[in-house]
């Protein structure tokens, strides 16, 4: 807890709100007097979405648009669940940043047209659950703005601070009745959100003069880097007077998934005030495209039904519409959809992942959608029996739709699907569905072969496993058919498509007929939504005894092997063709076998180096796979340098390295390392002041930790403007540099090397090279080459013994390591033919070269010319002879 940050005006607390008794009456009266005639005949709450039903999980809700300072935290520090105050869910939100001594602020907003002397009543409902408490310093509270037609702002009013001292575990109403002097901000706490001084409170809400736009704000303050979390839900914004802006409603698809493009795009657009809707004041843009000339519109003046029937299959759609009345007053709202069948084959059966057995396997083949119990033919309320229809280890979690059964189910976050839509009902998962957890299916399965495809979420980053088995129903064992996984989680409302894959990774082909029971086991990770199926394509090849397998770094080979096997058909001459690091080696490949089972090797690989090869397969009647493997033949002899073992005690070095040498070992700021601290780092292997956090890697474990049981860490929370030397007697020679590392977007680090003042706080860089990749997970690792700016030449850095290499950053990955590969070096011979330059180079058969130019010899990026299959001869390259001259190189591969 920060002391200060409580006695501070940018903690917004209400000390700090300066209240006066006075109001400005005539000021009141004025706007009152400038009260349009037209009007609503009784309150009409005009937010869209209130309380947060149309939208559930980690989501910002529909209707609403969210706000957070500048440096919030990337993931979204909030979620749409349970306890609500009515209904389903509530927003939930904790702090945006955990930035030490700073307040901010974020929530959301909705904003609607309104006009001089409209009068308004606002408010909401707030909750704090004990156990994730707001601390004492955190608040949050209801605000009601007024703008102008240049969007300057003409007035604020607000509601108390709601904050943990006003109650836990209660649902508390807060409405908006201060007055705030918007010519008197208060010391500023969040740079981006202003606040001021309290000078009265009102009954009502008068938009004043010059008023185009109302605002509808709920916000949450954090002070500094504590913590605890808040509820919102039932937002209201009555408007008791003027001129209500255009209604839009009915919106459908609307944030659905799974659409018949037959149904297009419907909505309804009414004027509560009774204006005129013209047909040219409704438009609907749908990807990007005005297609507001094909919409079919149908009603009276004030009250119009649209449809847009344009869609098509199997494509994904995001929508906004703007509807503008006769009062110039507009209202405006989105959808994103997307049609059937988006990254999936016509599914001919699905059931939810909720719908598991009860009652020692009693099941119903085709259950109705509702949400109360009773109904006999509804899941809803159904009680499984632990080890016979479900295996539990922990009843914790919600249990909003068997709410007496031990397996949690909550609602999903999902994209809702045309027929709980339809129906009003929520969509539901399994959370949290603990690993070796599992839940039966038993059902009527029509006579067919399927492939199977479940709807999964995991955290960002975070990777998992689901196994599916049949129940053999003479002695309840189980019979593996396959598992679901995700290597790389996007969000645990964000949700994918997966397939059934078999123990060699190839879609798992799943005979069902009559009554079989199927069971899902959880790996761990992964929350169900609902499984599908879709008829399988026996016919496909399948690809067995891929070397090297790509599933772990070090694969040491000079040769790419597999195995191609088809049903129902041959392998023509041309139907296997591979592709190596960009470049077709199809021709260089030695097959064997029969016409319906083929053994392919390649013996051109480049020992000590990354790959990625493609891999496509065609049998005769034209069905084919393809399969993309990511490889690498690098050696663990190689020179590695760890990250977490940057230098300590000003720096100093650990001369004879092993694992964990660097333990617990502390480092001096500006000397040895920079960091900004960011809560909430853990440090769990250089505990003593090591400087940066670390963590265990998630990387598969080298040889040298094996060998000796040792740990292996990430340097983690690295954030931007951070940077760590690493102090080595480095062996001689040149070399590539690769980086392996995890992260999340678009990241780039850099490598310098320090070539004065090592040691001290006026050290002297020079930036060797650049290493920059679109990440994929904190989970998920990549070999990333140290490159030019350009981010395709490779950089050679020339070693020569002791000397300090510093790793900088721009935030968003973790290092595990750095590792040195010595280059194996290509001599060129350059000449004249014509108006051409020729290059010529000696390659060796099968490997792959590229060959780069750039103008400068010491400057600028390497521009890449063209790339050459080796063939164990000297090959030529032709380049168009310029004025200026070029430099060439070339690398492999």
């Amino acid at each position: 807890m920060n002391s200060a940050l409580s006695n501070s005006p940018f903690s917004r607390n209400q000390n700090a709100k300066m209240k006066f008794l006075s109001l400005n009456l005539t000021c009141l009266a004025l706007a009152a007097a400038l009260m349009l005639a037209a009007g609503p005949a009784g309150a009409a709450n005009l937010l869209v979405n209130p309380g947060f039903e149309n939208g559930s999980g980690h989501v910002i809700p529909v209707g609403w648009k969210r706000f957070a300072p500048t440096n919030a935290q990337p993931a979204g520090n909030y979620w749409v669940q349970e306890p609500a105050h009515s209904g389903g869910v509530s927003w939930k939100q904790w702090g945006a940043a955990y930035v030490a001594s700073q307040t901010n602020v974020a929530g959301l907003s909705q904003s609607f047209s309104s006009a001089p002397g409209s009068v308004y009543q606002a408010s909401g409902w707030m909750f704090t659950k004990s156990g994730d408490t707001l601390e004492a310093d955190c608040m949050t509270w209801v605000e009601v703005s007024f703008f102008g037609a240049s969007s300057n702002l003409l007035a604020l009013y607000e509601s108390d601070n709601f904050t943990a001292a006003a109650g836990m575990d209660t649902w508390l109403k807060y409405t908006v009745t201060q007055v705030c002097d918007i010519s008197a901000p208060l010391p500023p706490g969040d740079l981006n959100y202003p606040t001021y001084a309290a000078t009265g409170s009102v009954s009502q809400i008068v938009a004043p003069i010059g008023t185009a736009t109302v605002r509808y704000r709920y916000a949450y303050s954090q002070a500094g880097t504590q913590g605890g979390s808040a509820h919102f839900d039932d937002a209201i914004l009555d408007q008791v007077s003027g001129p209500i802006p255009p209604v839009i409603s009915s919106l459908f698809p609307l944030n659905l998934i799974f659409v018949n493009p037959s149904d297009g795009i419907t909505f309804n657009a009414s004027s509560p005030s009774g204006f005129t809707i013209n047909n040219s004041g409704i438009q609907l843009v749908v990807n990007g495209v005005n297609v507001s000339s094909s919409l079919v519109i149908s009603g009276s003046t004030s009250n119009k039904n649209v449809a847009y029937s344009g869609l098509q299959s199997n494509l994904t759609y995001t929508a906004s519409i703007t509807v503008t009345d006769s009062f110039n007053f507009t209202a405006s709202a989105s959808t994103y959809f997307e049609t059937t069948w988006v990254g999936i084959e016509p599914v001919t059966d699905l059931w939810e992942a909720e719908d598991f057995d009860f009652d020692s396997g009693m099941y119903l083949n085709n259950p109705e959608l509702c949400s109360t119990a009773g109904n006999p033919n509804c899941y809803f309320g159904k009680v499984g029996v632990e080890g016979v229809d479900e295996h539990n280890l922990n009843a914790g979690g919600s249990h909003q739709y068997r709410p007496d059964d031990l397996m949690a189910t909550s609602v999903s976050g999902d994209y809702l699907r045309k027929n709980l839509f339809v129906a009003g009902r929520l969509d539901y998962r399994i959370d949290p569905f603990n690993f070796s957890e599992w839940v039966n299916y038993t059902r009527d399965w029509p006579s067919s072969t399927n492939w199977i495809i479940a709807r999964l979420a995991t955290d960002v980053g975070l990777s998992g496993t689901l196994t599916l088995s049949k129940v053999n129903t003479n002695d309840l064992t189980t019979t593996d058919l396959g598992t679901f996984t995700i290597a790389n989680g996007r969000g645990w409302s964000t949700f994918d498509n997966v397939y059934l894959k078999d123990t060699n990774g190839f879609l798992a082909n799943v005979i069902l007929s009559g009554k079989e029971t199927l069971r899902v086991t959880s790996g761990g990770n992964l929350l169900p939504g609902f499984f599908m199926l879709v008829a399988a394509q026996i016919d496909l090849p399948q690809l067995s005894n891929l070397y090297p397998t790509g599933t772990q770094p070090f694969e040491p080979t000079n040769a790419l092997s597999f195995t191609v096997t088809t049903t129902g058909a041959t392998f023509p001459p041309s139907g296997i063709k591979v592709n190596l690091d960009g470049s077709d080696v199809s021709a260089s490949l030695v097959i064997t076998g029969s016409t319906t089972t083929r053994n392919v090797v390649y013996p051109g690989i480049l020992p000590n180096a990354p790959h990625t090869a493609i891999i496509t397969v065609t049998n005769s009647l034209g069905h084919g796979i393809s399969v993309t493997n990511r490889f690498d033949t690098f050696s663990q002899g190689n020179f590695m340098v760890e990250a977490e073992d940057f230098d300590f005690e000003g720096g100093h070095y650990v001369s004879v390295w092993e694992p964990e040498a660097y333990s617990g070992l502390g480092a001096t700021t500006n000397i040895d390392f920079q960091h900004s601290p960011f809560v909430p780092e853990q440090f769990k292997y250089r505990a003593d002041g090591g400087g940066i956090p670390e963590d265990l890697t998630k990387d598969t474990l080298r040889d040298v930790f094996i060998n000796v049981g040792a740990f292996d860490y990430d340097l983690t929370w690295f954030g931007n403007g951070d940077w760590a030397n690493y102090t080595r007697v480095y062996p001689t020679g040149n070399f590539y540099v690769y980086g392996r590392f995890s992260g999340l977007d678009g990241y780039s680090m850099y490598l310098d090397q320090v070539i004065s003042g090592a040691g001290t706080t006026g050290q002297v860089t020079k930036r060797l090279g650049r290493w920059g990749i679109v990440g994929r997970g904190y989970n998920v690792y990549d070999w990333v080459p140290l490159t030019d700016d350009g981010l395709a030449a490779p950089v050679v850095v020339k070693l020569n013994g002791l000397g300090t290499l510093r790793v900088a950053t721009t935030g968003n990955s973790n290092p595990n390591y750095f590792m040195l590969v010595p280059t194996t070096g290509v001599s060129l011979s350059a000449g004249r033919s014509g108006n051409n330059v020729v290059i010529s180079f000696p390659t060796q058969s099968g490997v792959i070269y590229r060959v780069f130019y750039r103008a400068n010899l010491t400057a600028g990026n390497w521009v890449l010319l063209t790339t050459v299959i080796g063939d164990g001869t000297v090959k030529p390259v032709n380049d168009p002879a310029t004025p200026t001259g070029r430099f060439y190189q070339v690398v492999a591969p």
